[in-house]
């Protein structure tokens, strides 16, 4: 073997490099273990009500340690920081973790009607209609579906300035702007809309403390997508994130004018909370404000009767008598309207404590104090605000600002934010506070939204004009400076523009739920694995050791790559893993069968495995590479679990590859050197699949009609009685509820039929089907409400439905929800068409290309689409009449696309073999070749059907309910692909090549009847 020496110190350095990858997470669990064992010690002194109570408080004392120590270095040598070990850790999926996933869509429209000043022309206004409807049922983005409704309204070219020209955007849509410079603007408003909503979306998710959360924009359809793992208020999440902007500008105080009112609002508080220490007497007061952020327990603060003096105290204590304390001073260099700054962790508690009577009563009555909406190394400044008018009411808002953009000072080079405020109420409004305000020591102005101030840029001279540039200062990082103008100049864009996120997709997992997903598909992923392995061995015998070392590599590579690209495990995502597994093991089965045949020739061991190798390559290659294509075309088009899914597939592929042509070769090579004995097979399987001769060709006409009349009735019932569409691609919503104990799903029924009624008495059309072997958790799912574009829709569907599960009387859970707006399941359908067709097109191309022959194309697509109508009826056929759920959803279409590739995987490989015949003999028999490929082929055929069954069986009966179908679907698909691949594909190759002959034959006679004789 050539270059093992080099291979060998690839193999050992890609081996270090996961196990470095992979190390981040233990580091970083045992940190955590570490600190929640210091929480427990800290709590112990404490008596709580329950057991409950207590883990609740060790747990939040542990996550307020970890905030506080983010910034820790806490991996030995390397010195990395706990944050950065838990942003490099495999992160698990809300399926298994639990939380929420929410898809938001800027209304575009909303932004319209306001750039439009609220425009009432008619042929507007039906444009905005049209194009909302066509939005339904198209992928484009809603300013070209508006365009092309306009343009259909209304045949007059450039008149569309006249509809968004007014007082606040006679800047931008100057008079005679031709109709497609409008579009642009538009387009370029609302990616700044969109832009800055995901930017105040993750400044909200800051306030829910959730770790590790994931917010992203989706680049073609400008939705945004928020993950929450571990969230549990739900309501909380829905109100923040749908809620509009509220951009404000406020006057600020300077922190010295407050300092004294801050002391004695300190003091007040800590007689309240601790008069032990102030020499109050009575009983003292041990309050969780300050308990549950200090973990400090009371001690003894009196000495010979009288007030322990300041100096004295301990830290603990002196937090217990100052709480402010918690809020640390602001760096005394310049007047700033910062109060003070906090720890991250420490927020909640000082909010608890302004909040308090003693608080209010010792500040004036004007002063507001808002967070700032920036975390930096862990501390969050406090400004102090002033509100006039005490009620709340700033004195301008963002609906004033007509445009602010990033720039730069021509003299300076400074990064600037240009802003520019309208002439009708901005302008006076801003030259008035400016003027005051800079000729009372330059005082800021606060730019706050949110209750969050993101700037408080001081006023240096009036503005008289409406035109500000505020200058974010010298920075080191002039990237970070620019960034950071840019979110601000879009923030203050948005801050005029109303244009509220409606949530149009909605995914909630209770954290039970998600513990329950990880067990079974834990315990279906080893128990498979195992299986698998089991197999290999008996088959293959040394080789199938080999096989085992090069599998075990290859889940160590795969999950090392995952944690390396930072991709979240889900459950679809541990199918891919065990399916990946299942099918690697083609490739050994392709190499180990290929070096038997060489030695049943008489080949020396040398000789056989030289060539084995060599000529399994060429099937490995193609069944991977049809494979990878569907593969690529599900993470494209896909999203959520069919991208994680698709993923996993990807990246298993080429650790396939790498394991099992390079590893498993290592591991056999370095026992053949030693002159040890290197079997592929044991006395019992030996003869297995060899000198077979099964004439699978003759009868191909009764297969034929075999599979016409099993899909022909896949196609009735499809017609008839359709599919389960899921909430996915027919729109509405889903619960999985588990009750206390066993429930008859037509009392739920029942219920829920009455109380989830419109406005215009439409039902709900509610499905309640029984899920599970115990007949305590039943799936409800339901349209009501489906086409509702109120904000409050979700809201409004689990009050409903919670009120109609209380009215069965049994105590009940909701574990997990699904709510997909019609929008949206538009979408999903549309994708999942546009995935199929893509895949099949996709593939056949690659095979004619491989090939150089149309029939090889023509007999694999039939194929292809062959096991997709078979697997489609099926679903349709069996649908009620199994004891689980067949829908057809996002993660059937990635079961369809897995089966198209895996049965492609077959042909190709018969296919090879064909090739290989027909490159060896010059005049073969057409049909004996195709009868000969598949005999030679059958051992690899069967081997890896039986390996990939016994993972997905096993999975199938062990896994979790969610992926049952997707499992079914599979295990169908693998039988289908296997008999396609003998009984369609290459009959079909024999019957066009018959045909091709045929017709070459017909013109060559024909040519000898029409030659002119030589006579």
């Amino acid at each position: 073997m050539q270059n093992k020496s080099f291979l060998w110190v690839f193999v050992i350095l890609l081996t270090l490099t996961v196990l470095y990858s992979l190390s981040f997470g233990l580091v970083a669990q045992r940190f955590e273990k570490k600190i929640y064992e210091m929480a427990v010690d800290s709590l112990s002194g404490q008596t709580f009500a329950s057991d409950a109570e207590r883990d609740s408080s060790v747990k939040a004392l542990q996550g307020r340690i970890l905030r506080d120590s983010a910034d820790s270095k806490v991996y030995p040598v390397f010195g990395h920081s706990y944050n950065h070990l838990k942003q490099k850790e495999l992160n698990l999926g809300l399926d298994l973790k639990g939380g929420m996933s929410i898809t938001l869509e800027v209304s575009i429209p909303d932004l319209l009607i306001s750039l439009s000043n609220n425009n009432q022309n008619a042929i507007f206004r039906k444009a905005l209609v049209d194009a909302t409807e066509a939005q339904k049922s198209s992928g484009a983005d809603y300013i070209t579906l508006f365009e092309n409704a306009w343009k259909k309204q209304n045949p007059d070219p450039n008149i569309l300035w006249r509809i968004f020209n007014n007082i606040e955007t006679q800047e931008k849509f100057k008079p005679e702007t031709p109709d497609d410079k409008v579009i642009a603007i538009l387009r370029s408003e609302a990616s700044t809309a969109i832009n800055s909503t995901e930017n105040i979306i993750r400044k909200r998710i800051d306030q829910f403390g959730v770790a590790q959360p994931n917010v992203q924009k989706q680049s073609l359809s400008g939705r945004i997508l928020v993950e929450l793992p571990g969230i549990e208020d739900r309501e909380r999440v829905r109100k923040k994130l749908k809620s509009t902007a509220n951009l404000e500008f406020w006057d600020c105080y300077f922190n010295d004018e407050l300092g004294e009112y801050m002391k004695k609002a300190s003091e007040d508080l800590g007689k309240k909370l601790a008069p032990d220490l102030y020499g109050i007497a009575g009983v003292p007061v041990q309050d969780s404000l300050i308990t549950d952020s200090t973990s400090v327990a009371k001690t003894d603060s009196l000495t010979n009767g009288g007030i322990k003096p300041d100096s004295l105290l301990t830290k603990e204590e002196i937090i217990r008598k100052y709480p402010l304390t918690l809020l640390g001073a602001a760096p005394v260099m310049n007047r700033t309207p910062i109060i003070g700054i906090a720890k991250a962790s420490d927020t909640s508690a000082v909010n608890r404590l302004l909040r308090m009577p003693e608080m209010r009563n010792a500040l004036p009555l004007d002063v507001r104090l808002f967070w700032a909406a920036k975390v930096e190394n862990n501390l969050v400044p406090l400004y102090c605000i002033k509100d006039p008018s005490m009620k709340g009411k700033a004195p301008l808002d963002g609906k004033s600002i007509t445009d602010a953009r990033q720039d730069f000072d021509p003299i300076t080079g400074e990064v600037t934010v240009e802003m520019t405020m309208d002439s009708e109420v901005g302008t006076p409004v801003w030259r008035q506070m400016t003027k005051k305000n800079a000729s009372d020591n330059k005082r800021p102005i606060a730019i706050v939204m949110d209750n969050l101030v993101y700037s408080a840029p001081n006023v240096n001279s009036e503005i008289p004009n409406g035109r500000s540039v505020i200058t974010m200062g010298n920075s080191k990082d002039r990237e970070k400076s620019i960034q950071e103008a840019a979110d601000l100049a879009g923030l203050l864009e948005a801050g005029s523009l109303p244009a509220p996120a409606r949530i149009i997709n909605e995914e909630a997992v209770g954290p039970t739920l998600g513990e329950e997903n990880i067990r079974a598909g834990m315990f279906s992923f080893f128990f498979a694995f195992l299986v698998t392995l089991i197999y290999m061995v008996f088959y293959y015998a040394y080789g199938g050791f080999a096989a085992v070392i090069a599998l075990l590599a290859n889940l160590f590579f795969l999950v090392g790559a995952l944690v390396s690209i930072g991709t979240s495990l889900t459950l679809p995502g541990i199918a891919g893993i065990v399916l990946t597994m299942g099918m690697a093991v083609d490739a050994n089965v392709l190499i180990y069968e290929r070096v038997k045949e060489e030695l049943r020739l008489g080949k020396a061991m040398a000789q056989a495995l030289k060539e084995g190798y060599s000529k399994a390559y060429s099937a490995i290659l193609d069944g991977n590479i049809t494979t990878l294509l569907t593969g690529i075309v599900l993470f494209v088009i896909g999203t959520g679990p069919i991208r994680g899914f698709a993923t996993t597939l990807i990246i298993g592929i080429f650790t396939t590859l790498f394991t099992a042509i390079i590893i498993s070769k290592l591991v056999v090579y370095m026992r053949y050197e030693k002159k040890k004995k290197v079997s592929f097979a044991n006395k019992i399987t030996e003869r297995w699949f060899t000198n077979v001769h099964y004439d699978f060709l003759t009868k191909r006409k009764v297969f034929y009609a075999i599979s016409i009349i099993v899909i022909g009735a896949g196609i009735v019932s499809i017609s008839v009685r359709g599919f389960n569409q899921g909430v996915d691609f027919k729109g509405g919503n889903s619960f999985t509820v588990s009750f206390a104990e066993q429930v008859n799903p037509d009392i739920v029924r029942e219920h829920v039929s009455a109380l989830l009624v419109d406005d215009n008495g439409n039902p709900g059309a509610p499905i309640v089907q029984s899920i599970g072997s115990t007949g305590k958790e039943l799936k409800v799912t339901t349209s009501y409400l489906i086409n509702s574009t109120d904000p409050n829709t979700g809201d409004l569907i689990t009050e409903k439905m919670n009120e109609a599960l209380s009215a069965t009387g049994l105590a009940y859970k909701i574990d997990s929800s699904f709510r997909v707006d019609s929008t949206m399941s538009d979408d999903f359908r549309s994708q999942a068409i546009w995935s199929t067709i893509i895949s099949l097109i996709a593939i056949g191309l690659y095979i004619f290309v491989r090939f150089h022959k149309f029939e090889y194309a023509v007999g694999v697509s039939v194929a292809l689409i062959h096991d997709v109508l078979f697997v489609l009826g099926l679903f349709s056929l069996l649908n009620g009449f199994v004891p689980f759920s067949l829908e057809i959803n996002q993660v059937f279409i990635a079961s369809i696309l897995t089966v198209a590739g895996y049965s492609i995987n077959d042909t190709v490989v018969i296919f090879d073999r064909v090739r290989e015949y027909l490159k060896i003999h010059r005049s073969p028999e057409m049909k004996k070749t195709l009868n000969d490929a598949i005999n030679s082929t059958l051992g690899r055929t069967m081997n890896t059907s039986l390996t990939t069954l016994l993972t997905l069986v096993v999975m199938f009966f062990f896994g979790s309910d969610d992926i049952k179908g997707f499992c079914f679907a599979l295990i169908m698909g693998i039988i289908v692909g296997t008999y396609s691949s003998v009984f369609v594909a290459t009959p079909l190759l024999l019957d066009l090549q018959k045909e091709k002959k045929g017709s070459a034959n017909s013109a060559q006679v024909s040519g000898k009847k029409i030659a002119p004789s030589k006579a």
